[in-house]
């Protein structure tokens, strides 16, 4: 649940589509679709920044035909949000209105607030493939 929401704040520390991802109670990864280099430290304080914040979630709803005029709202490159009932979970983190920190169809389970996350660095970075840059979330010491 925590790093489910931690991912989140990722996605919005590196704005690229994600082409694969990993969720567990121990750690998180998720694959970016870029060429990129990236800074531990840098998303790691990114992250602090983020969590010390306490920047509420709110769970919502939009149309299918709201995310279909919104591609931009899927972050992941295979995988996209379940359709046929009319109308789309989001999850919401921060910033009311027109910009949040992040917003996107997402059917997990989250924290009421970020600071609730807790303490998660980024423990590697890895270059996966020409186009794929893999970041490997884990609690701090």
């Amino acid at each position: 649940m925590r790093f489910h929401t931690a991912t989140h704040l990722l996605c919005h520390l590196v704005p690229q589509p994600v082409n694969g991802c990993s969720i567990t109670p121990d750690y998180a990864r998720l694959d970016f679709h870029m060429t990129d280099p990236l800074d531990k430290e840098t998303l790691t304080t990114g992250l602090a920044r983020l969590v010390e914040a306490a920047h509420p979630l709110t769970v919502g709803a939009i149309t299918d035909e709201e995310l279909d005029a919104n591609p931009a709202l899927v972050k992941s490159m295979s995988v996209q949000p379940p359709r046929g009932t009319g109308t789309v979970r989001t999850i919401r983190i921060g910033g009311e209105g027109a910009s949040p920190i992040d917003f996107q169809p997402c059917g997990g389970t989250h924290v009421a607030n970020t600071s609730e996350i807790g303490a998660v660095v980024v423990t590697k970075i890895e270059k996966k493939s020409a186009n794929s840059r893999r970041v490997v979330l884990g609690w701090a010491a």
